[in-house]
């Protein structure tokens, strides 16, 4: 017969305090709910355990908790039992200076042991009653005199377990926890707050209304919220001295709790920055915690310091005498001050939601100056997620010019997907171009000739984040908002180019890391077939879109792309559901065509610096002298490519070359007149004007020019042979 599994483990892995050190893992792993039933050896299993606690091997305490903690995990009655000598033992650990891991190991037990004695009556009566304010102060003690940071976190967040779970038990000691996360939350020079540190902190202070019971819990959450924006605007002031002054009321109140000052620039500047991230930190928290009874959230103040954080720019400066050092440190925080206003937004708006629509269309102005402005990836991933967030809780703002602006700058942010000309060119590399086209083409290369390689899009993960949070805030700022049609047809188009370039992209070309292709590309396909779904119309001819977006990569269907995917392809079989009430354009209103783009529409895509294929076609064909200005020509951007396919059209007679046709007949001339005489008839009118070597028929990209309304290059022999005179009345077919 078999040994109980205990009776082996007492014999063999815990027969000393050495080999329990040494086999504790093997304990711990083995250890299950089997093993604890009520048995003979589960008597001799606690008694082992309570002598290890009580060893004076340091090693030994550490394996008696932690099996302590194992065994409470996995029996219910066994820990009822056993808590209350087990607790006190690990209660009078935490008040002697014992080493980090007998530490660790003694908060984390009697945490689980107070928290799962809240629904055992006796256990919390004779258990919880005497020893959560024994252990709330010896946490605030730790927090107070240990070094080790993450042993600070792990106190604070027991604390604010004990808080919640006992807010009657912690009355007394609230003052002590309070006066412990203001000088945490007060900030640290030269040396910022540890991060861990002060998330745990900002989570603690955000749960002390708690031990005002019902009735005093929302006056204590109140006024944890006014002493925070007290003290974000003292913290905001001491970081604008050198600009000018901003007369409001709340700068004129003194934080409650005043940190020490330094005689140093450099140091106050630190001090006054981590206590304004430190402060904002602490506010987030305040609005995401749960309040029993309803209360008003100061919207206004808030919204108040943020507008005044996305106001501040390095151009304004103070009259009179200032500090060069000084006034260089303030303009070089300056982008931090505008993380800390887009992290506020984003979690005001998550918690107020609709209610921030008022705010919305002065927000949207204000955050798109700033993505006009040159910034690092991480400061234009910040501004694109506050557009996001603002945008998906709120209304949409009511200006059609703000939403315009702000969707032609996140256009900007998604042209790297979207393929040069110079990658055009080498696309179509010997793709049936007469020794004429690369003679051309030639003309306009640079140093791209020499270079074998070519560089990743996203050099780095912050540029990649940037990409994502962009598809994201374009997706929601398109959806609903009031725009020009003009910059909604170009947004759709640089949507549908950039599908076709990711497809035909390897995905080392995007970034680094492969898997970034798959989100990029499942979020822009996403969104094409979002814009597609307007009419039935429109659905019915995309059908090529749901259809892509079936095909996923990566970690395969989850139920939720299932459900997705099922309601895509009923707004396909249905089409007598219930109309969309988004205001999406119908396909006819798209300019999927060269013919069909509009004045307005070609404007805006030239101040993007966007291409099409035809103006590529155009680079290989014009003669370089007729495109040289006569002046120095300034430095452009390389345009971005447009992959457009050109409907089948006929080309003009040869009176329409040779003739300047006048700009208000050249666009409708080519919508609504068809030419009479088609490409065949006029080919050996042209030919004609070509060597007697050159007597095929012409390319594509030159039928493409000859038939454009706007411009009509004139094509020039490298030879200058004499042009022969043409009969106009002449039969073309004899």
């Amino acid at each position: 017969m078999a040994s109980h599994p205990l009776k082996s483990l007492l014999q063999l892995q815990l027969a000393s305090d050495t080999s329990s050190i040494l086999h504790l893992s093997f304990v711990l792993s083995t250890l299950s709910e089997d093993f604890l039933l009520p048995s003979p050896h589960l008597q001799k299993w606690t008694s082992r355990v309570t002598s290890l606690i009580r060893s004076k091997d340091v090693g030994a305490r550490w394996a008696g908790i932690c099996i302590a903690y194992r065994t409470s995990t996995l029996s219910k009655s066994t820990m009822t039992e056993f808590a209350q000598s087990w607790a006190g033992l690990a209660l009078s650990i935490l008040t002697k200076p014992e080493p980090l891991p007998l530490l660790n190991a003694s908060i984390r037990y009697l945490r689980h042991v107070l928290s799962a004695a809240i629904d055992v009556p006796e256990l919390q009566r004779q258990l919880a009653t005497p020893t959560v304010p024994k252990f709330s102060q010896a946490l605030v003690s730790i927090v107070e005199k240990a070094a080790d940071y993450e042993l600070k976190a792990l106190a604070l967040g027991a604390l604010k377990d004990m808080v919640i779970l006992y807010p009657s038990l912690n009355r007394a000691s609230s003052s002590s926890i309070t006066a412990m996360c203001h000088q945490i939350l007060n900030g640290s020079a030269p040396q910022r707050t540890n991060n861990l540190l002060l998330h745990n902190t900002a989570r603690l202070y955000a749960v002390l209304h708690y031990t005002g019971g019902k009735v005093g819990a929302a006056n204590l959450w109140k006024k944890s919220v006014d002493e925070t924006l007290q003290c974000l605007w003292a913290a905001l002031m001491g970081l604008r001295t050198t600009f000018p002054a901003n007369n409001n009321n709340n700068n004129n109140n003194n934080p409650p709790s005043s940190g020490p000052a330094y005689d140093d620039p450099v140091l106050n500047i630190a001090l006054n920055l981590d206590r304004l991230q430190c402060s904002a930190a602490a506010l987030r928290s305040l609005l995401r915690t749960t309040i029993q009874r309803p209360v008003q959230v100061p919207i206004g103040r808030i919204m108040e310091f943020c507008l005044f954080l996305l106001s501040c720019t390095a151009k304004e400066e103070k009259e009179g005498h200032v500090d060069a050092a000084v006034r260089a440190l303030e303009v070089a925080i300056v982008p931090e001050l505008l993380s800390s206003a887009c992290d506020l937004l984003c979690c005001l708006a998550k918690t107020v939601q609709h209610r921030l629509t008022p705010y919305v269309s002065r927000l949207v102005v204000m955050i798109t100056y700033h993505l006009e402005q040159k910034h690092r990836p991480e400061r234009h991933c910040a501004l694109l997620q506050c557009i996001q967030v603002l945008l998906s809780n709120s209304l949409p703002p009511s200006s059609e010019l703000s939403s315009t602006r702000l969707v032609k700058n996140i256009l900007l942010s998604l042209m790297p997907l979207l393929p040069t000309q110079s990658d055009a060119y080498s696309g179509e590399t010997g793709s049936g171009q007469s020794k004429k086209g690369r003679k051309r083409r030639r003309d306009y290369e640079s140093d791209e000739v020499f270079k074998l390689s070519k560089d990743v899009i996203c050099s780095s993960i912050a540029e990649g984040n940037a990409i994502l949070c962009a598809l994201d805030a374009l997706q929601v700022a398109m959806r609903g908002a009031e725009m020009q049609s003009a910059i909604r047809s170009l947004a759709c188009r640089a949507m549908l180019s950039s599908s076709l370039s990711l497809t035909a992209m390897p995905r080392s070309s995007l970034s680094q890391d492969v898997h970034l292709h798959s989100l990029v590309h499942a979020k822009v396909n996403r969104m094409c077939l979002e814009l597609a779904r307007g009419t039935t119309s429109a659905m019915s001819r995309s059908l090529s879109l749901v259809l892509r977006s079936t095909v996923t990569e990566g970690n395969g269907h989850t139920m939720q792309t299932k459900l997705q995917l099922q309601q895509e392809v009923d707004l396909l079989l249905h089409p007598r559901s219930p109309p969309l009430v988004r205001p999406l354009p119908h396909v006819e209103a798209l300019s999927l065509f060269r013919a069909e783009e509009s004045n307005e529409e070609l404007a805006a895509r030239t101040s993007l610096a966007l291409a099409t294929a035809y103006d590529a076609n155009i680079m290989d064909v014009v003669d370089p002298i007729m495109v040289t200005p006569a002046t120095e020509p300034t430095p452009h951007p390389v345009p971005t490519h447009l992959p457009m396919s050109t409907p089948e059209i006929t080309a003009p007679g040869p009176n329409s070359i040779l003739t300047p046709v006048p700009a208000s007949q050249k666009v409708t001339s080519l919508i609504t007149k068809a030419p009479t005489k088609t490409s065949a008839d006029i080919l050996p009118a042209i030919s004609s004007r070509q060597p007697a070597k050159s007597q095929l028929p012409p390319s594509s990209s030159q039928m493409e020019l000859m038939v454009e309304p706007r411009f009509i290059p004139v094509v020039v022999d490298d030879e200058e042979e004499e042009m022969p005179d043409i009969d106009m009345e002449s039969d073309s077919d004899g």
